[in-house]
C-alpha cells in the first residue's frame, strides 16, 4: 500500500487495475479503506483504475494531535491534496456514509474534477439537526463516542491469527476490524461533530457533474427516510438506487452489487468507452 505525502499528513491509499477509467473511494465514520477494497477488486483491472485513501487517523494515515483537525472539510481536502499529486484531474468520486459528506464537499469545492459522484448511503451535507429540549451537539457526541470506547473496552481480546486469511476478502474485512478498533477517540469526535454540523446548503443544488444516491432500505444507521431528504437536495434529475433488505454498508454486504451499479454509472456517463 503506496504512503504519499502531499502535503502536512502522510495518507495511506490503496491502488487496484490500470484502466483508463479512474475512480476514487472515500470511507466513512468508524471505517477505513478497507472497506471498499472487495469492490476495487471486483471491477475490471483492464478497464478501471481505482484508489481508496484511509483518512486522518485511519490504517497508516497520519492522526494529527488535535480533535478540531479531523473534519469533512479536513477529509475532503487531504483527498484533493492525493488525487492532485498522483496527477489525476477527472475521475468519479464514491462516498459512503460519512464518506458521503466528503465526497459533496469534494464536489462543490472542484467540481471541475469530477466526471460524476455516487453516494452510497450518504450522510446529509446539510447535517444533522436535533431537538432543542434535548441534549446539545457536544453532550450527543461525547454520549456516541463515550459508547463506543466503553464497547471496545468490553470486547474480549482475540488471540492473533496463526495463519494467513483463506481469501482477500476475509484479508480485508480482518483489516478493517482492527483499523476500527484503533480508530483514535479525536477522531471519533471531531469527525461526527463535524459530520452534524455540515452545511453545504444550496451549492449541493449546482453539482454540475452526474449524481446518483444509492442505499439500503433496510439501514438502521442512516434511515431511507433521511436519505431520501438527501436526495431531494441533489441536482434535478440525479439517479436514486435502493436495495432492498440490505443494511448501511452495501459495500461490505453486497459488494457484487455495487461494482455493478458502479460499473453501470461509469458506462453510461460515454456509452462503450469503458469496454
Amino acid at each position: 500500500m503506496p504512503i504519499a505525502r502531499p502535503a502536512q499528513i502522510d495518507l495511506e491509499y490503496f491502488v487496484h487495475g490500470h484502466g483508463p477509467r479512474r475512480i476514487v473511494f472515500a470511507h466513512g465514520f468508524q471505517a477505513s479503506a478497507q472497506i471498499w477494497r472487495q469492490v476495487q477488486d471486483l471491477l475490471p483491472a483492464d478497464a478501471y483504475t481505482s484508489i481508496s485513501m484511509n483518512n486522518r487517523g485511519a490504517g497508516a494515515t497520519q492522526a494529527p494531535p488535535s480533535e478540531e483537525d479531523f473534519t469533512v472539510q479536513a477529509f475532503s481536502s487531504d483527498l484533493h491534496d492525493l488525487v492532485s499529486h498522483l496527477g489525476w484531474t477527472r475521475f468519479v468520486l464514491v462516498g459512503h456514509s460519512l464518506g458521503g459528506a466528503t465526497a459533496l464537499q469534494f464536489a462543490v469545492d472542484h467540481p471541475e474534477m469530477l466526471e460524476g459522484l455516487i453516494l452510497l448511503d450518504p450522510a446529509d451535507g446539510d447535517g444533522r439537526q436535533f431537538p432543542s429540549d434535548g441534549p446539545d451537539l457536544d453532550a450527543i457526541v461525547e454520549m456516541s463516542v463515550g459508547a463506543i470506547m466503553a464497547q471496545r473496552a468490553a470486547a474480549p481480546e482475540r488471540p492473533a491469527p496463526t495463519r494467513p486469511p483463506a481469501n482477500p476478502a476475509q484479508a480485508y474485512l480482518r483489516q478493517l476490524t482492527i483499523d476500527m478498533a484503533n480508530a483514535p477517540e479525536r477522531r471519533l469526535k471531531g469527525s461526527l461533530k463535524s459530520m452534524f454540523t455540515l452545511a453545504l446548503g444550496e451549492r449541493v443544488k449546482a453539482i454540475p457533474c452526474p449524481v446518483l444516491l444509492a442505499a439500503g432500505d433496510a439501514d438502521e444507521v442512516i434511515p431511507l427516510k433521511a436519505m431520501l431528504g438527501t436526495w431531494a437536495k441533489l441536482p434535478p434529475g440525479s439517479g436514486l438506487h435502493v436495495w432492498h433488505g440490505v443494511d448501511h454498508s452495501p459495500n461490505l454486504s453486497i459488494p457484487g452489487e455495487v461494482a455493478r451499479l458502479i460499473r453501470r454509472f461509469v458506462e453510461d456517463l460515454s456509452p462503450g468507452s469503458a469496454g
